[in-house]
C-alpha cells in the first residue's frame, strides 16, 4: 500500500531544502542581518553572558539526557527481550535519528569539514575571522565550527520522530495541528537561541533542521515506521523499567528486613 503521507512529506522536505538553498546562495547576508540584531555591533553577543545561555543550556541537557537515556533503555530492552518486533523499530527512530544528523553528519562530518566560523569570531561583530556563506567549504574555523548547528539537530530529529511516532494516536485535526505547534515551538526556541548567542547563523539552523527531517524519513523508510509506530506506546519505557525494578527493588525490601 502507498504511503501518500509520506511521499508528500519527502516531496515537500526537498522542496524546502532547494528553496533554502537558493535563498542563501542568492543573498548570503541575511545570515549577517539576523545575527546583527542579537549583536551588540563589534562588542559581541550580550546574551552569551546573561540568562538565554543557561536557557540554552538547560535544553541541551535535556536533549542529550533523553537520548542517553532511550539509547540504554533501548539496548537493554532488546538485550532482555523485553522490546521486539515493531515495538524494537518504533523506539529506535528518535535515538537512531540524533545519533545520525547531530552525531554523525553535522558534528563528525560538516562542523570540521566547512570550516564555517562562527558569528561570535567574525569581524563583523568583534572577531578576526571572515564571514563564509553557508556550504562554502572554508579555513575559518579548523574544529567545532558553526555549519550546521549540533543542538538544532537534536532537537528537530527528537520532535520530528515524536510527531511521526504519535500521528496515528493524534486522531483529531486540533492534537495533530498542537503537536506540529510543539515540535516546531522546541525546535524554534532551541535555534532562537543558538543565533541569539552568537553560536550560529539562521542557515545554520534552517539546514540542521532540514538535515534531520531527511534522516528521519529515511529511517522511516528503512524501519518501516509506517507499520510499526501502530503499536507505539508511549508509556512503554515507564512500564519497561518498572518491570525491571520490581524484582531487585523486593529483593532488596527483604534484605533489609531481615538485617533489621
Amino acid at each position: 500500500m502507498t504511503d501518500q503521507l509520506y511521499q508528500r512529506l519527502v516531496v515537500a522536505v526537498l522542496l524546502a531544502f532547494v528553496l533554502a538553498q537558493a535563498v542563501f546562495a542568492a543573498f548570503p547576508r541575511i545570515d549577517l542581518a539576523v545575527s546583527a540584531r542579537f549583536a551588540a555591533g563589534t562588542s559581541g553577543f550580550p546574551w552569551a553572558s546573561q540568562a538565554p545561555a543557561t536557557v540554552n543550556l538547560v535544553l541541551r541537557r535535556l536533549g542529550e539526557g533523553l537520548t542517553l537515556l532511550l539509547i540504554l533503555w533501548w539496548c537493554l530492552g532488546a538485550a532482555t527481550g523485553s522490546l521486539k518486533g515493531d515495538d524494537l523499530r518504533a523506539w529506535a527512530l528518535a535515538p537512531l535519528g540524533v545519533v545520525l544528523s547531530s552525531g554523525g553528519i553535522v558534528n563528525l562530518v560538516l562542523k570540521d569539514q566547512v570550516g564555517r566560523a562562527r558569528p561570535a569570531d567574525i569581524a563583523e561583530f568583534g572577531g578576526r575571522a571572515g564571514f563564509s556563506p553557508a556550504w562554502e567549504v572554508t579555513r575559518q574555523c579548523s574544529r567545532n565550527c558553526s555549519f550546521t548547528s549540533g543542538e538544532v539537530a537534536l532537537a528537530a530529529s527528537i520532535a520530528i520522530a515524536v510527531v511521526v511516532l504519535l500521528w496515528p494516536r493524534l486522531g483529531r485535526t486540533r492534537a495533530r495541528i498542537a503537536a506540529i505547534l510543539l515540535a516546531v515551538a522546541y525546535v524554534g526556541v532551541v535555534a532562537f537561541l543558538r543565533i541569539g548567542l552568537g553560536r550560529h547563523f539562521l542557515s545554520d539552523t534552517i539546514f540542521s533542521t532540514l538535515l534531520s527531517a531527511v534522516v528521519v524519513l529515511v529511517l522511516y523508510r528503512l524501519l518501516g515506521i509506517g507499520r510499526a509506530r501502530r503499536a507505539f506506546d508511549p508509556a512503554l519505557p515507564l512500564r519497561t523499567t518498572r518491570r525491571w525494578l520490581e524484582v531487585p527493588t523486593r529483593r532488596a525490601l527483604r534484605w533489609l528486613r531481615r538485617a533489621s
